[in-house]
């Protein structure tokens, strides 16, 4: 497996760099670090001077060196990036370049004045790119161990892909795998815009969604014991 990883220097990028190494542990991993520069040219507004762009260029290879010491170890090979300009667009790019098969990134990086405008750097790859993406919330525990693992399922491609990859990894028998498909109740549409409806779902209705669920647990528990399955009945899934 072949993931980008964006840093930038943050705890929750750091979070993400824990999280692919803990990925390594249970599959080979290939990992492509980037971080992006910030671009004089796309902002001539701006103050600028060289001497912050020679300090930037000393902090971003200072994180990719460091973050590239930490995953040596667990990760079949590592190679940093330096981008410039747009964070988004830089990711995608890279991406694609790079023909990775995952993105993993931290839930919320360094500029909180950049999320308020822009909107969660995460959200936007999680929304635009190509391949998967694993977005990783802050974890404060030393040692991440994928102890327990939520498998959303609804019988379509991507669930069934989700399941296969997760098949692929060499997970701990301890591991728990929990199978949750979601029952939506139908929704009636008004002038005042979208309300629930007032007929719940029947047990008929619920059945076909539990069965599938329940086979695809089945599937999995033939190589991981530990797997249960509930599917839930709600407004939204």
């Amino acid at each position: 497996m072949k993931i980008l990883l964006p840093v930038d220097g943050s705890d929750t990028a750091h979070d993400a760099v824990d999280f692919v190494r803990s990925l390594a542990k249970v599959r080979p991993v290939e990992v492509v670090v980037l971080m992006v520069s910030f671009a004089p040219a796309q902002h001539a507004m701006q103050p600028y001077s060289s001497e912050w762009k020679e300090q930037e260029n000393l902090y971003i290879q200072k994180v990719l060196d460091k973050t590239k010491h930490e995953l040596d170890a667990d990760c079949q090979s590592v190679s940093i990036i330096q981008g410039a300009g747009s964070v988004i667009p830089c990711i995608l790019d890279q991406a694609r370049d790079s023909k990775v098969d995952l993105i993993v990134m931290g839930a919320k990086g360094l500029s909180s004045t950049k999320r308020s405008h822009l909107g969660s750097v995460s959200d936007n790859i999680a929304t635009r790119a190509d391949c998967s993406v694993v977005v990783v919330r802050p974890n404060r525990r030393k040692n991440q161990h994928l102890g327990k693992i939520l498998l959303a399922f609804d019988k379509s491609v991507a669930s069934r892909e989700a399941a296969s990859e997760l098949l692929l990894w060499n997970l701990s028998v301890d591991t728990h795998i929990s199978v949750v498909s979601v029952a939506q109740t139908p929704s009636i549409f008004t002038d005042d815009g979208c309300v629930s409806s007032p007929y719940p779902l029947t047990p008929e209705q619920i059945s076909p969604i539990s069965d599938a669920a329940v086979r695809m647990a089945s599937h999995i528990a033939e190589q991981h014991s530990q797997t249960d399955t509930q599917t839930l009945a709600a407004d939204h899934i």
